[in-house]
């Protein structure tokens, strides 16, 4: 008869390893699972919410912008066909009240150009049957009203992309020719698609015709393009701005293949506005929280084997070592005589070992304390040092580096600041709309560099015909610039601004492109009123005087 084996030998050790890499681990592997998975759905309900918001608000903003260009083109319109009469002069006026506009052409019943006008002040051949063929045109003749035409390039003036808005000319109840007015795309899209971009998401706009008139760089498409079966889809699913989202996954939109989240809005004049968000912005906010549980993760598994390494060699030697070493400090120690006789003959080496221990223990703990200290009081000094750099941070992100003045974003927090004191103290508050007369036309006499140059010297100007120490002066963005006058009333902000004009013609900065002959500035007044619910009640109230002195004439200072 075989005799039955000997159990198998089994490892404290490595039970004791299992039992810490379940415990430590497990619970760790977990939170880190459910952690990404919320902050997932999270960032992608998120991102729904403002594919939504987004695309509805920017469809209606160029459906309202195409309206207004429109608007003018009837009336214009209507007014040509009372008075055959009006012609050139008529289409340049149209440009100037709509700057917007590149060119405007009036054509006859046959199509042919009879008067064409150049926001550039090109001069451009009157050509004969230019429109006839063209849709908008003949659906004129057939009846329609004024319409927003598709996107196209009129290469016989440009190589621009550009939509036409266009009327019907009426005389005695028959056509009698049309007025159209052309808008170049990158007017109305590029400062919503560079917004958007800083988002992370891309507009795609397709006229009724399902051809691009704008696609944002991360989209497969180029202006003029038929967007083909995508196109379609899309504008079969656009939703009508007020009917609810709906938020579809598409592939192929992408010039990197990817997939993504669109929403596609159906406007007023047939076209349809499309949003994209890319799937892959849903991954660079988990990358962060994903690296930081990988590196705790790392952190844990190291100090797990550390723990067991050291275990597993503490385990073979300690005892022994622990015994020899307390006795040979029973051989030489001394103890307390209490202590010595309250404790049993057997543990006395153990107990002489452990006082010496201590003592040293006490003494490294000693010189372990005094290094803190000395380490804390480092920390402390860089400490400070850090909080100074962090606050001159803080006021280099409210300050315009070019002039000196506070930024947009130090604009508006100062601003609210001012607001909150003056209502809570009953003290009076001030503000100045503050524009440089034809300063686009500076830039464009002198360039980009004067230009700037130009803008410290206003503002050394402005700051110099200010009194108090805590008057405030912001250039929210381009030529514009406001002054806040903390405890000063009415009369006296009237005093500042026209101080300030006086400033700004006394600093002489020549401007060949002012009537003037010099740089001069437009100042609108407000002071705080009961009835102002926020500042941005001021500031219209500012905005508004401003435009009454340009409208007189500028160079002056109304309220």
């Amino acid at each position: 008869m075989s005799e039955t084996p000997p159990p198998p030998a089994w490892s404290l050790r490595k039970r004791l390893a299992r039992g810490l890499v379940l415990t430590a681990m497990l619970p760790m592997v977990l939170f880190a699972a459910i952690l990404l998975v919320s902050e997932w759905q999270r960032n992608r309900d998120e991102l729904m919410r403002r594919l939504d918001a987004n695309a509805t608000l920017n469809a209606a903003v160029v459906d309202d912008f195409l309206d207004s260009q429109l608007a003018g083109v009837r009336l214009l319109a209507n007014q040509m066909g009372d008075d055959p009469g009006l012609g050139g002069e008529a289409l340049e006026r149209l440009l100037h009240t709509y700057p917007s506009m590149l060119r405007a052409h009036l054509v006859d019943a046959r199509g042919d150009v009879v008067a064409v006008r150049d926001a550039r002040g090109r001069v451009l051949p009157q050509l004969a049957g230019l429109v006839a063929g063209e849709a908008w045109f003949q659906s004129m003749r057939n009846g329609s009203d004024a319409a927003v035409s598709g996107v196209y390039r009129r290469s016989a003036y440009g190589t621009e992309e550009v939509v036409g808005v266009a009327a019907p000319l009426l005389r005695d109840g028959r056509f009698a020719g049309a007025l159209q007015a052309e808008i170049p795309v990158q007017t109305f899209t590029r400062l919503t698609a560079e917004s958007l971009g800083r988002r992370g998401l891309a507009m795609l706009l397709l006229d009724a015709d399902n051809r691009v008139v704008h696609a944002g760089p991360e989209l497969r498409w180029i202006p003029l393009a038929e967007a083909g079966a995508d196109g379609l889809a899309l504008q079969r699913n656009a939703i009508t701005p007020g009917r609810g989202a709906r938020i579809l996954r598409m592939d192929g939109l992408l010039r990197d293949g990817g997939t993504a989240y669109v929403e596609a809005v159906a406007m007023r004049n047939g076209w349809t506005l499309v949003l994209v968000a890319s799937r892959s912005h849903l991954l660079v906010p988990l990358l962060p929280r994903l690296l930081l549980l990988a590196a705790l993760l790392a952190v844990s598994v190291a100090g797990v084997a550390w723990a067991l390494w050291l275990q597993r060699r503490l385990l073979g030697r300690s005892i022994g070592y622990l015994l020899g070493s307390l006795r040979g400090y029973a051989l030489g120690g001394r103890m307390v005589s209490a202590r010595n006789d309250a404790i049993p003959e057997e543990l006395r080496p153990l107990a002489d070992g452990i006082g010496e221990l201590g003592a040293r223990m006490n003494a490294a703990f000693d010189d372990l304390q005094t290094a803190l200290e000395e380490r804390e009081h480092e920390i402390a000094a860089r400490t400070a040092s850090l909080r100074e750099a962090v606050s001159e941070l803080d006021r280099l992100s409210r300050t315009d580096a070019m002039t000196g003045c506070l930024n947009y974003r130090g604009f508006t927090e100062t601003g609210e600041l001012l607001f909150r004191e003056a209502r809570a103290s009953g003290r009076s508050l001030s503000v100045l709309a503050l524009d440089i007369d034809h300063f686009k036309r500076y830039n464009d006499l002198y360039g980009h560099a004067e230009g700037d140059g130009a803008l410290r010297r206003f503002a050394g100007a402005v700051r110099s015909a200010l009194l108090h120490a805590d008057d405030v002066l912001a250039r929210p963005g381009g030529e514009e610039f406001t002054v806040f006058l903390p405890a000063t009333d009415h009369a006296q902000a009237l005093q500042v601004g026209a101080r300030v004009c006086q400033r700004v013609r006394d600093a002489d900065i020549a401007h060949l492109g002012s009537p003037k002959g010099r740089l001069t500035a437009s100042v609108g007044v407000a002071t705080l009123q009961p009835g102002d619910a926020d500042l941005e009640d001021m500031l219209r109230r500012a905005d508004a005087a401003l435009y009454r002195v340009k409208a007189a004439g500028r160079d002056g200072v109304s309220a």
